[in-house]
């Protein structure tokens, strides 16, 4: 799909709205595989420690794993390869391939979509996730991912641009503005593995929570991820949520919001009223708020009363997907 089109999805799709009723957040149905996400904030070390990287391997099966990078966001796809190849390299991995989509057509090849549907990893580098997007929205690469996570369970990871295309609501583009303002965020359609969810990435790093509010407030209904460089949200779907790495993980949910959004000319600045604001250090772990204390599948930490409800929305599993 061209940008044009995918554009205009977008303007349909992410039309301001009132945030909806508050709803019970669906469950992944019983025995189904645990699929994992893993939204990483951009700027993971690769050279030293390389421990979301580590993570990433180790949640992907190990040495052994056949992990599989999609470069699409990238306009440097072979300096990628040489960086995440050579780090990945040194942490022990047997078998990385990068899967170098240079334009859509790429994400329809046989070739391509047999080493999606084996693999036991992804992760998608960073770039421009509206260059990612036009290569990836649509297309049987894309659905072929939502069956490796659904269907199998893979581990999906995504750094910075990588990051924002997991959301349903995607950040395209938009300054980091010092206060929330009308109109200076476009948002588009990203991969829905976060069906409630829109990402924001490097986000301490680049001041990046008025951005983050001002996408809000286009999509109240949604929550609000920022995550910080060298950091991941780690998502177990239905089970758990984690923040790995070396900062932190802000979560803005508007629900309760009511802004004057609808009153205010573009560039404005906006009124934001009954923002509830999260932010979760590495090291933080949450259960399901409704998984049983002795569940070890769901370990982690009862999520505090205020918590509830958000975690619940993160764990969401994706809709199935049919292109």
């Amino acid at each position: 799909m061209g940008a044009t089109a995918l554009g205009s999805l977008g303007a349909c799709a992410l039309a301001p709205q009132p945030a909806p009723p508050l709803r019970e957040a669906r469950r992944l149905p019983e025995g189904a595989p645990v699929g994992r996400l893993l939204v990483i904030g951009g700027g993971e070390d690769r050279i030293d420690d390389r421990d979301i990287l580590r993570r990433f391997l180790e949640l992907s099966g190990g040495p052994r794993a056949r992990v599989r990078f999609i470069t699409g966001a990238t306009n440097d796809p072979k300096g990628a390869e040489l960086a995440y190849g050579t780090a990945m390299t040194q942490l022990g991995a047997q078998d990385v391939q990068f899967l170098h989509m240079a334009e859509t057509a790429d994400a329809s090849k046989p070739d391509v979509l047999a080493e999606l549907r084996q693999a036991d990893g992804v992760f998608i580098t960073g770039g421009d996730q509206a260059r990612l997007m036009n290569k990836l929205w649509s297309t049987p690469a894309m659905q072929a991912l939502h069956a490796a996570v659904r269907e199998r369970g893979i581990c999906l990871a995504g750094t910075s641009a990588g990051a924002a295309a997991m959301s349903r609501a995607m950040i395209a583009q938009g300054p980091a503005v010092i206060v929330p303002q009308k109109d200076v965020v476009s948002l588009d359609l990203g991969l829905n593995f976060l069906p409630q969810a829109m990402v924001d990435q490097h986000f301490s790093q680049r001041r990046r929570l008025s951005r983050l509010l001002s996408a809000l407030a286009l999509r109240p209904d949604l929550l609000g991820i920022g995550v910080d460089e060298d950091t991941a949200l780690l998502v177990e779907i239905g089970r758990s949520v984690e923040v790995i790495g070396r900062s932190s993980v802000t979560i803005v949910d508007g629900t309760e919001m009511q802004s004057n959004l609808r009153q205010v000319q573009p560039r404005d600045r906006l009124e934001l009223v009954g923002v509830n604001l999260h932010v979760l250090p590495t090291g933080q772990r949450y259960r399901h708020p409704w998984a049983l204390r002795g569940d070890l599948q769901a370990a982690g930490a009862e999520p505090p009363a205020a918590l509830r409800s958000v975690v619940a929305r993160l764990l969401e599993p994706p809709p199935i997907l049919l292109v």
